[in-house]
């Protein structure tokens, strides 16, 4: 059952699998706007369809559990299969075969045979010195009297660079965890004036509640001639236990980055509600923009979604424990919030400019880019870089002649490897055989 489970993780067929439906969901993710507010998805897909949307987690593909479970068993594969082919790999390229025994050159890519007079030792250091320029580790494996054989080696790490792209992809995969599991985007409305540490979640009830507070000092718009916005700036500042610890004017593509979160100027609107909030002896008054959440005790939160321009009646979201209760209130009436002893009122509506944020933690984003430039280096170890190996037979013959064969293999790359040998032989011909006579075999 083990051993079933083993070769199942460790497939080819599972991480081509694993790969496509990656790679089907991410298309849907890009098809489908992610984590925007229920109302766009209503409008542009139906009820029917946003509801099967919500189910399966299109509108929020990238932290939907399944997602998060694909990318899982992708990391677990790249792992396994790792692990499963590493010991072949290892012996190729650690324990390699270091003579150069009669018959043996049969079995390389490229070969070749010459008569050389000279000492057989000369010779052998002369390619030793060849190689070695060429970037080679030659060593001596046999050495007698008679005959000597050398082996060399060149760019053994190239080998493994497929574990430098898996190591890649898994970096990738793990930032793409840590912001699955960790990051999440969100939105915040501030009017002049006002701050907030309250985030709420484009497709959800959910409010995130930062651990320091966004303050909106001023928001600037301009307008083309047709009406349509030209730029808006906001100038905010980060509060950290009551004092200004940062403060930044945004711009569109240019966010105030604190702690990890970043805060983009996203849109605007237009809407500020004053409230009077009441409980029990405590009155207090405090000013929201539409849209953004308010904390009136532990979980349970309210925010303003519409107004009717006629009736002024307002629309609302009493948020507790987060599950989200719609409903629609009259100003400068007293409403009591459910499930508490608190009380509230709006006492004044202001068609007031208010900046939109979209705010977004993603703490996986150094490690996909560490894993990506990694994931790059592998590919081009693994795919421009070769791996060569020269084995040299050097053998005393009759009336001082010596007998030569050399030859070698590579994972790629023939031609430079033959390009290579040739240089080799050159030195020898040029030292040993200044007639330079034609080789006795050239395979």
């Amino acid at each position: 059952m083990v051993r079933k489970i083993y070769d199942f993780l460790s497939s080819v067929k599972l991480a081509i699998f694993l790969l496509l439906t990656l790679a089907v969901t991410s298309i849907i993710g890009t098809i489908i706007e992610q984590q925007q507010d229920p109302d766009k998805y209503l409008r542009e897909y139906g009820e029917t369809t946003y509801k099967i949307f919500k189910f399966l987690g299109f509108t929020d593909v990238y932290h939907s559990w399944w997602y998060i479970l694909l990318l899982m068993l992708l990391a677990i594969n790249l792992i396994v299969c790792s692990i499963k082919r590493l010991p072949k790999i290892w012996k190729v390229a650690k324990e390699p075969r270091k003579t150069f025994p009669e018959g043996y050159e049969k079995t390389l890519k490229v070969v070749h045979k010459i008569t050389l007079a000279g000492d057989i030792k000369e010779i052998k250091n002369s390619v030793i010195d060849s190689l070695d320029k060429l970037r080679y580790k030659p060593e001596v494996s046999k050495e007698d009297k008679e005959e000597i054989h050398v082996f060399a080696d060149k760019n053994v790490f190239a080998r493994f660079g497929v574990y430098i792209v898996h190591f890649g992809v898994l970096l990738v995969l793990i930032g793409g965890l840590l912001t699955a599991v960790f990051g999440y985007r969100g939105y915040m409305n501030l009017a002049e004036g006002t701050s907030s540490n309250l985030v709420s979640f484009f497709s959800s009830s959910k409010i995130i509640e930062l651990p320091f507070s966004i303050k909106c000092n001023k928001f600037f718009i301009d307008f083309y001639p047709s009406g349509m916005p030209k730029a808006y700036i906001s100038d905010l500042s980060v509060i950290e236990n009551g004092k200004e610890v940062y403060r930044k004017k945004i711009r569109v593509n240019d966010p105030l980055k604190y702690n990890g979160v970043y805060f983009y100027q996203a849109s605007y609107g237009q809407g500020v509600a004053t409230l009077q909030i009441k409980e029990g002896n405590k009155t207090k008054t405090v000013e929201i923009a539409f849209g953004q959440p308010i904390e009136l005790s532990q979980n349970t939160f309210l925010r303003i979604v519409s107004i009717d321009g006629n009736t002024l009646a307002m629309g609302v979201e009493f948020i507790q424990n987060g599950k989200a209760r719609a409903g629609v209130i009259q100003p400068f009436n007293f409403f009591k919030v459910p499930g508490t002893d608190i009380v509230f009122s709006v006492v004044d509506v202001k068609p007031a400019f208010y900046t939109g944020l979209q705010v977004a933690k993603d703490p996986g984003t150094w490690v996909v880019w560490i894993g990506s430039t990694i994931l790059i280096l592998g590919l081009i170890v693994a795919f421009f870089i070769p791996h060569r190996r020269v084995w040299t037979r050097i053998k005393k013959g009759k009336e001082g002649k010596v007998t030569l064969v050399i030859g070698g293999m590579t994972n790629k790359g023939t031609e430079g490897l033959a390009s290579e040998l040739e240089e080799v032989l050159g030195v020898l011909k040029s030292s040993y055989c200044p007639n330079t006579p034609k080789e006795e075999n050239d395979g």
